[in-house]
């Protein structure tokens, strides 16, 4: 199941290879692009609320639907001095969130509300499934690998 390794994973492997490309993707970046991947995993706060014995469960689902989840990457944008810079980061995240999720075995996801009620799922991974966090895990470390073998020619290259 997608989680918050698998959710990091993804996103910073994908930052990391825009990087060698684009130059926008600076580490800076690509950590506003890991807090935007966490966005629809905020209803999670309601297992705490419900430790507690509080259920707030209805305030904070929408969060988990992308209507929701880009409405909270457009609040945290309004924190920054480049705000569509960030929110378009962020957004960024909760995309990268959302394609995840939609590989999972479930009920399906409201992708397109409030404009269409109907619930999308491609069925590919079962949720009690680990396999595509060691996957991510894996990519992310041939990546990490790639990044510094690029790091060492430049400064290599520098030195001469």
């Amino acid at each position: 199941m997608p989680d918050w390794i698998t959710h990091i994973a993804v996103a910073w492997i994908l930052c990391t290879v825009l990087s060698f490309r684009y130059k926008e993707f600076t580490p800076a970046n690509t950590a506003i692009v890991l807090v935007g991947a966490l966005i629809p995993d905020i209803i999670k706060l309601g297992l705490v609320g419900q430790y507690f014995g509080f259920n707030f469960n209805e305030i904070i689902t929408p969060i988990h639907i992308p209507i929701g989840s880009f409405i909270i990457a457009g609040m945290f944008s309004l924190l920054f001095s480049d705000r569509k810079m960030v929110f378009l980061f962020l957004s960024f995240g909760v995309i990268t969130h959302y394609a995840l999720d939609l590989l999972l075995v479930g009920q399906g996801m409201y992708l397109f509300f409030p404009f269409y009620w109907g619930q999308y799922q491609l069925e590919l991974v079962p949720t009690d499934s680990f396999y595509i966090t060691i996957v991510a895990l894996a990519l992310a470390m041939v990546v990490y690998l790639i990044l510094q073998i690029k790091k060492r020619s430049i400064k290599d290259y520098n030195n001469n």
